[in-house]
């Protein structure tokens, strides 16, 4: 069996590929499928946070000034979100869910939680705890140092 340099085998990679090809076969029917990949994380990062500079977004999703700009357009034009000034600082442009918006960023919560519920139902609880600790470690690991 060969190691990688990261010292992951291929049994461990074969493994992870068929995870994501299990999630994207059995889970095809999400709520927001109509949003591409950045789309979603920006809803995804409204319902998380509420009410968000745009600077803050754009740090923490590590987009460039474009394609934010042209996410929040098409978003916004498509009812899920809207451009607000900032309470205290007028100069600041914040971004905040829609209704739409809302209800979009609550199925994608359903979606996520019926995921992990049907991933890890065969895991008992310590083990199940254990998964889910190091999916939050790891993402905690990929953010921005502000975010």
């Amino acid at each position: 069996m060969a190691t990688q340099d990261s010292g992951t085998t291929d049994r461990e990679i074969e493994a992870l590929m068929r995870l994501v090809h299990v999630i994207e076969a059995e889970h095809r029917a999400r709520p927001t499928s109509s949003l591409d990949l950045r789309a979603r994380m920006v809803v995804q990062l409204l319902g998380l946070n509420g009410e968000t500079p745009i600077l803050a977004i754009r740090r923490r999703l590590r987009l460039t000034p474009s394609t934010l700009t042209s996410l929040a357009d098409r978003l916004e034009r498509d009812g899920y979100l809207e451009r607000r000034r900032h309470p205290t600082d007028r100069r600041t442009v914040v971004l905040a869910l829609t209704p739409t918006g809302k209800r979009a960023y609550a199925a994608e919560k359903f979606f996520y939680r019926h995921l992990i519920d049907d991933l890890l139902k065969s895991l008992d609880t310590t083990a199940r705890s254990h998964v889910l600790a190091a999916l939050a470690g790891m993402a905690q690991s990929r953010l921005p140092d502000d975010a």
